[in-house]
């Protein structure tokens, strides 16, 4: 009889030890589980905030370029009734390339051949252009000149890159020196015959060549992205 109660009592003891066992290993497992749990619901809610921040930036881009548009397509239209009035239709080219306006203003108004002097007669457009600007800070101007590809050297303009950049630098003076537009808005460019519209193998296409360009865009793409 004793010999058979030390051996129920063996028996007893290893089974509690193969319990107590197994429940460690269930609680050990459910601990992984809630670990890995939380780790994921974390990373899946980071996942979710990452997608919408990115949708919210896209909607923000496409609202900003829609409102960048259809500015300048305001300033195009403001622009085309001003040349009208001041019957400049044969002289200025306006046109709408993207998120940039470029208004082309050829040489016949705008300086006399081989000269860099503003003419009286290109005034009132630029003054036009410069009641848009004090509206509209948030847009800035390029100033780009041009020429055809007959030679120049004299004293003054060696070549036709001195006089292309003289001539975008006597409207940038007069921007800022008649108007005060802020000199940090507007660039220039000097680009001789570089950029012809057409060949310069006639006369007429060349006096379509010698032109100045003043494009107008929004300001390093910030103004609206922030309103």
């Amino acid at each position: 009889m004793l010999k058979k109660h030390r051996i129920s009592l063996e028996n007893t003891s290893e089974s509690e030890s193969t319990w107590l066992i197994t429940l460690s290993d269930v609680l050990t497992l459910l601990l992984i589980f809630f670990m890995m749990f939380a780790f994921l619901t974390k990373n899946m809610k980071s996942s979710i905030v990452r997608d919408v921040n990115a949708d919210e930036q896209i909607q923000k881009k496409d609202n900003i370029e829609l409102n960048s548009s259809e500015k300048l397509e305001e300033i195009k239209t403001q622009m085309n009734n001003a040349l009208r009035d001041l019957n400049m239709e044969d002289y200025i080219d306006i046109q709408k390339i993207g998120n940039e306006l470029i208004i082309s203003i050829k040489e016949k108004i705008s300086f006399e051949s081989g000269n860099a002097t503003l003419l009286p007669e290109l005034e009132p457009i630029l003054d036009k252009i410069v009641v848009i600007l004090k509206a509209s800070p948030e847009l800035d101007v390029e100033i780009n000149g041009h020429t055809d590809n007959i030679p120049i050297n004299t004293s003054t303009y060696p070549s036709n890159w001195e006089l292309s950049m003289a001539r975008a630098i006597s409207v940038l003076k007069y921007f800022i020196n008649k108007h005060s537009i802020e000199s940090s808005r507007l660039s220039i460019k000097g680009n001789a015959d570089q950029r012809p519209l057409v060949e310069n193998d006639t006369p007429e296409h060349r006096m379509q060549n010698r032109r100045v360009e003043i494009k107008i865009s929004e300001k390093n793409n910030n103004y609206f992205r922030q309103t």
